[in-house]
């Protein structure tokens, strides 16, 4: 019994994702009274946004993932402490994700991290924290182009309207 007992945990483990890590955040840290956003873009939404993109790397960015979902939050109480419990689930349950970037910058700090399926899936998880104290956790799945998500990330930041 133990034997199937582990190798279960380890099965489930391995198959976390980045969409998941939302999902086990939101479950395990979210609480009534520190709200949070949460906006999850799946698929059919990507495929209808690269359809109505202007600009082909934008096209193709959409086309090409699976799905992306941020959480935020804009008190930065709030943020301090769910930037702490995002990297304490990072550490704890998704181990097996490599950290691309890290920036630490007077009062904001990034930590980016990634895991390569393979040539056609990746997972990203971004967890944030701004000058501001606002809180994003970013997570990105599908075949992931740099490029274009620097540039999708310019244009949201920026606060140009997608297509």
């Amino acid at each position: 019994m133990r034997i199937i007992i582990t190798l279960l945990s380890l099965l489930l483990s391995a198959t976390l994702s980045a969409t998941n890590f939302v999902s086990i955040f939101m479950d395990r840290y979210a609480e009534d009274d520190r709200p949070l956003n949460n906006v999850n873009i799946g698929k059919t939404m990507l495929d209808k946004m690269a359809a109505n993109a202007d600009d082909e790397e934008l096209k193709s960015a959409f086309k090409d993932l699976n799905s992306i979902r941020i959480v935020s939050s804009d008190n930065e109480s709030d943020s301090k402490y769910y930037f702490k419990k995002a990297n304490e689930l990072m550490r704890e349950s998704f181990s097996d994700y490599e950290e691309a970037v890290s920036v630490s910058d007077m009062n904001s700090k990034i930590f980016v991290w990634m895991k390569r399926h393979n040539e056609e899936k990746q997972d990203l998880i971004l967890i944030s924290l701004d000058n501001d104290g606002k809180l994003s956790i970013i997570t990105v799945s599908g075949k992931i182009n740099f490029d274009s998500i620097s540039k999708l990330s310019q244009s949201l930041r920026n606060g140009q309207q997608l297509p």
